[in-house]
């Protein structure tokens, strides 16, 4: 099975597609972009934002879609539980993850790039954003409570979910010009604490990728 997929350098969500398609054995043909010229993924699929997935003459976008369609296409090893109970636990996670966890450092972002452009980077809401990303840390400590990966013995597509984003809490690579992420690895700062999550984050950083 062969899948081609359009990246920019350092993305969290390319990296999700990297992770799922190495876990899964699905060769993977990469396309490179420039993230400061983003009219071929235009032209492509009709938005800017990466990964985009072709396959059997299909664009696919958003990386919680092409990692549904990994599943479909390489339904073993599993990222998703097989009983329906669990399953659905797992969905509840990827929804939170994208559509709350995510806001807060966004806006942070946004804020910062407005700062460099002269605008303000201050926010009424900043410190409450602030405090909604490390108090999702006891969070996330606590899922580990007992077991090595966010809902379970064994990886799953939470951990694929969430390890390109919380990574950022051990570190940040050098070179990493999105402002996001400078945002993550500031305010998700492990410290001397979260020893679980410390050792998830090394576990998650040693496996493969595509």
């Amino acid at each position: 099975m062969g899948l081609r997929v359009h990246r920019i350098p350092f993305s969290t969500n390319v990296e999700r597609v990297a992770l799922a398609a190495a876990h899964k054995g699905i060769a993977v043909e990469w396309v490179d972009h420039d993230g400061a010229d983003r009219s071929a993924i235009r032209a492509i699929s009709g938005q800017d934002f990466v990964p985009v997935a072709e396959l059997d003459g299909r664009v696919i976008v958003d990386s919680p879609v092409i990692l549904r369609e990994l599943e479909r296409m390489a339904p073993d090893p599993p990222l998703w539980p097989g009983e329906p109970a669990r399953r659905a636990e797992a969905d509840v996670f990827v929804e939170w993850f994208n559509r709350v966890w995510k806001v807060a450092p966004n806006r942070m972002a946004d804020g910062a790039h407005a700062a460099e452009g002269g605008g303000s980077a201050d926010a009424p809401e900043r410190d409450a954003w602030s405090a909604e990303l490390r108090g999702s840390l006891d969070r996330f400590e606590a899922l580990l409570d007992g077991r090595d990966f966010l809902l379970g013995d064994t990886l799953g597509i939470a951990d694929v979910i969430a390890f390109p984003f919380l990574k950022y809490a051990a570190s940040i690579e050098p070179g990493d010009p999105d402002p996001f992420h400078h945002v993550l690895a500031e305010q998700l700062a492990l410290g001397g604490g979260y020893e679980r999550l410390r050792g998830w984050i090394a576990r998650c950083d040693t496996l493969p990728r595509a």
